[in-house]
């Protein structure tokens, strides 16, 4: 699979030549009792150059696929985040009705969501045409910072709740009517809020429509290399799949906290890399080295499994949102969101036991202790990892009996009922069961 190197901040739009559709272009008559009813505030731009100082570098956030971000506090006290196009990018597509502004205020109007970064409103005096958007502001910057330039990586499991907050957001668009399909997802598109949950954000290329719609199939495809489903080469090729793609993508960046695109390795691109290694249950190989992966064998293998499937050549055989939500939810119960518990700075341990009463010490005074059966939980889980990725059907009999030697029996794991026993001491490595 063939990519080329791109910032992450950048959007590529690949242009291929096709025949437009006879049929009349009706997705220009939206069905308004299908939208979402959000107040949407109307800013004259003098106000909002004053919210930013006259678009000071002091108050610049960052670029945007269509141009640059800033920080303003509204005159009600409210922060802000303000989208100024750049004037390249106001006819970036000219098969499209609308240039990226229109078409994300159009999307955006009609959709609200705790999972998105949600509309405010945007300018209806702007010099030269050129609209401002105000989205909501978020504090903690993209995921792509998180990952790649935080000084301190985020454990596991705050990456796999964020990644079921993304997942969430994108089964919101899949699910609306018409459905809206994204067509950039990458860690750059994803904003992180005040309460470290994640948002997805810049719907410049998206588009809100059917499959068969007029505007859908004279649009020539858009994203972003590293994250673009190679399968994405003409119009009429775009479906929900291809989101599910780059959130594949996406997925591998967050388990490996390698970029899409790294030059810097061999073989550059993320998926050319991981996925062979998944395939040959060299699972471990895969995780980010910066933080030891996790304790569960369960949980690690079922992250591999969920981006392999979303990554599939056929995309047909590739998961619905809503089934990658239903997937990596289960995890969550499996992963704590913080390193410690009850306020101790040590980490916890998760021992299995099987049948064996739990003991303690009363002399240890620092010690405390959960208890929770997950029988069901992992049952749940063996049935969602039954289903094999690309090309494990053509393993040879050789290679799947080493590599179950080394993986283990799912079967074998979930054959009997487990208890987890958490508990907190002094020494890190005593835990008694």
């Amino acid at each position: 699979m063939g990519y080329l190197s791109c910032k992450a901040e950048s959007a590529t739009s690949v242009h291929t030549p096709s025949k437009k559709s006879n049929k009349s272009p009706e997705f220009l008559q939206r069905d308004e009792a299908d939208s979402v009813k959000t107040k949407i505030q109307h800013f004259n731009y003098s106000d909002l150059e004053a919210a930013t100082n006259n678009f000071s570098d002091q108050k610049l956030l960052g670029r945007g696929s269509h141009g640059l971000v800033y920080k303003a506090l509204l005159q009600n006290g409210r922060l802000v985040a303000v989208k100024k196009p750049s004037h390249r990018n106001i006819h970036r597509h000219s098969s499209l009705p609308e240039n990226e502004v229109e078409n994300e205020i159009d999307i955006l109007s009609k959709l609200h969501s705790p999972h998105l970064v949600n509309l405010v409103g945007f300018t209806t005096n702007t010099p030269h045409q050129n609209r401002l958007l105000v989205v909501e502001f978020m504090s903690n910057g993209t995921l792509y910072d998180t990952l790649h330039l935080h000084p301190q990586p985020p454990n596991w499991g705050r990456r796999i709740r964020l990644a079921v907050h993304t997942a969430k957001a994108i089964e919101t668009l899949h699910s609306s009517i018409p459905p809206v399909i994204h067509r950039d997802i990458k860690s750059a598109n994803i904003l992180i809020d005040r309460n470290f949950n994640a948002r997805l954000g810049d719907f410049g290329l998206a588009l809100r429509c059917h499959v068969d719609d007029f505007r859908l199939l004279s649009t020539p495809p858009a994203g972003t290399m590293g994250y673009l489903d190679p399968g994405y080469v003409t119009p009429d090729n775009l479906s929900t799949k291809t989101d599910v793609f780059s959130y594949g993508i996406l997925l591998l960046e967050m388990i490996s906290g390698r970029k899409a695109i790294d030059v810097s390795h061999s073989p550059p691109s993320i998926v050319d890399w991981a996925i062979p290694l998944i395939r040959r249950g060299k699972l471990v190989t895969v995780f980010d080295p910066r933080i030891p992966p996790p304790k569960d064998p369960m949980v690690r293998k079922q992250l591999a499994v969920i981006a392999a499937k979303c990554v599939r050549s056929c995309r047909e055989r590739r998961p619905s949102m809503s089934e990658i939500v239903e997937s990596l939810s289960l995890l969550t119960k499996l992963v704590p969101l913080r390193s410690s518990w009850n306020g101790l700075s040590n980490p916890c341990l998760m021992v299995e036991t099987v049948g064996r009463p739990v003991e303690s010490k009363k002399s240890n005074q620092m010690m405390s202790r959960r208890v929770y059966s997950d029988l069901g939980l992992r049952n749940n889980l063996s049935d969602l990892m039954a289903t094999r990725v690309d090309n494990e059907e053509d393993e040879s009999p050789k290679n799947r009996s080493s590599r179950l030697k080394n993986e283990g029996s799912i079967q074998e794991q979930t054959s009997s009922s487990r208890f987890y026993i958490v508990t907190r001491s002094k020494s890190a490595d005593k835990t008694r069961v």
